[in-house]
């Protein structure tokens, strides 16, 4: 969770932006309850099994003034992943209009709305390529926890304690309500209660930040059924679009 806690951080001002290393793989800790990790743990491993899918996400954040007002802004993600070598987003938000490509050889993200680009190198899976892109530049992409084919370690990184909480619908489905606690993130997972145990809704909430801004996301339209065209994947850069450069993380 330590990749989504950043845009509560610096609101919308980038959606890709720096954040910590990865966590390291931790025991299950006595504190976080058996119910809610092995329904965490079910989740990552039914995600995990897709070989492809898509989904929709329409998510809001929370951004404070200086002058303390809380505003929230839109943006809804479309994600196309491929396993293990193909990933594509489309952002269309209130201030952000983007679409991130990787194709197994390298990431590019192109910003519509001042039609740049930049690309860099990248290893060839779609794990080591999150992590490169994230430890070497900072880089992230939108709910790139459960992009990873054990979604389950990443989220579980950073928790210190978690709970059920019980029973909630979201939209109509019938969920199990999880939360958990991190040192400087508490967040919150709604997952379908059904023989496909898929996440519905997400809330982080920063508790290091005054005012506690949240960011929160709901998970529609999953497909891991009907195929994806490859040339989706593929960047093509508009004759007038700028290239630029990524910087690493050190810069």
């Amino acid at each position: 969770m330590q990749r989504i806690r950043t845009w509560l951080i610096f609101g919308v001002c980038l959606w890709l932006m720096s954040v910590p290393a990865l966590s390291g793989a931790q025991e299950i800790k006595p504190s976080i309850d058996p119910q809610a990790d092995n329904i965490l743990r079910q989740m990552s491993v039914y995600i995990g099994g897709f070989q492809q899918f898509t989904i929709h996400v329409e998510n809001s954040i929370d951004t404070l003034l200086p002058c303390n007002q809380k505003l929230q802004f839109s943006r809804a993600v479309d994600m196309f992943v491929k396993r293990p070598n193909r990933l594509r987003a489309n952002i269309d938000g209130d201030m952000v209009d983007q679409e991130l490509y990787y194709d197994g050889k390298s990431i590019t993200l192109y910003t519509k709305d001042v039609n740049v680009y930049a690309s860099l190198d990248a290893p060839p899976t779609i794990d080591a390529a999150m992590d490169y892109a994230i430890e070497s530049y900072g880089l992230v992409a939108p709910m790139v926890e459960l992009i990873y084919k054990d979604a389950y370690e990443i989220l579980i990184g950073d928790v210190q304690s978690g709970s059920y909480v019980g029973l909630s619908k979201v939209f109509g489905v019938e969920c199990h309500h999880l939360a958990f606690r991190g040192a400087e993130t508490d967040w919150q997972i709604w997952i379908e209660n059904s023989k496909t145990p898929l996440p519905r809704k997400i809330v982080l909430t920063s508790k290091w930040i005054a005012g506690a801004p949240q960011f929160t996301a709901f998970l529609n339209n999953w497909d891991a059924l009907t195929p994806i065209k490859e040339s989706l994947f593929t960047f093509k850069a508009p004759e007038t679009a700028e290239r630029i450069e990524f910087l690493p993380t050190d810069k």
